[in-house]
């Protein structure tokens, strides 16, 4: 059966069939005119960055800490005193050569370098400007007409294309999910709170002035 992409939508429905598909509360709406985060979403966005980061630190260390293993045992020292001797091997090319001849100098570099630079791709996942809205924990809010837009990316071989969906603004262009997708009344007033470095969607509401209670009457007359 197809739906009637006609029939109206309350301002009150819209709020909270969005609040339902993008996981926000009445609170964390609130906090979010505010110009704050609420404890809520800042803790479901750290789950975002733990894993990127953990995985950052483990790939930029591991090549310093195999290698430092490594000539602490020819060297017959202590861990503690091999690390240094590594890094101004590192910094210095040319003890770094003799110390370890040609080709072993340059495994050594190569697979610090690769290391580092796994780690700055595990940290751009979630890029760090989402680190720093975090520690900011500020919302911006964007006022104007949001268009909810579909996009196709073909995928070789035949196979089906993956669909992605956003929230248009201007020049602001937010992935979403299907569910947000379909709860947006296309073309309204929306207002939209947004993580400005990132550019996360925080939340959104239709413009009315009694936004909040008619969230959470919706809630109620639904739990009804």
């Amino acid at each position: 059966m197809i739906e009637d992409a006609t029939i109206f939508r309350a301002k009150d429905k819209v709020l909270y069939d969005l609040s339902k598909a993008l996981h926000f509360s009445p609170e964390s709406l609130e906090a979010n005119r505010k110009g704050r985060l609420s404890k809520e979403q800042i803790k479901k966005l750290s789950g975002r960055c733990i894993r990127p980061a953990i995985l950052a630190f483990i790939f930029a260390a591991a090549p310093f800490a195999v290698w430092t293993w490594i000539n602490a045992g020819r060297q017959q020292i202590s861990f503690g005193a091999a690390f240094p001797a590594l890094l101004t091997e590192l910094t210095h090319a040319s003890d770094l050569f003799e110390a370890h001849g040609k080709i072993g100098g340059v495994i050594i570099f190569g697979s610090v370098l690769i290391g580092l630079a796994l780690a700055a791709l595990m940290a751009s996942r979630d890029s760090l400007q989402l680190y720093f809205d975090l520690l900011a924990r500020k919302v911006e809010v964007r006022e104007g007409r949001v268009v909810a837009r579909e996009e196709q990316v073909l995928r070789p071989n035949g196979r089906d294309p993956i669909e992605k969906y956003f929230f248009t603004l201007r020049q602001l262009k937010i992935e979403v999910n299907l569910a947000a997708y379909r709860a947006l009344e296309d073309g309204s007033i929306y207002l939209m709170y947004v993580l400005p470095r990132s550019e996360l969607l925080a939340s959104i509401e239709p413009k009315m002035d009694d936004g909040a209670m008619a969230l959470a009457s919706s809630e109620k007359s639904s739990q009804a």
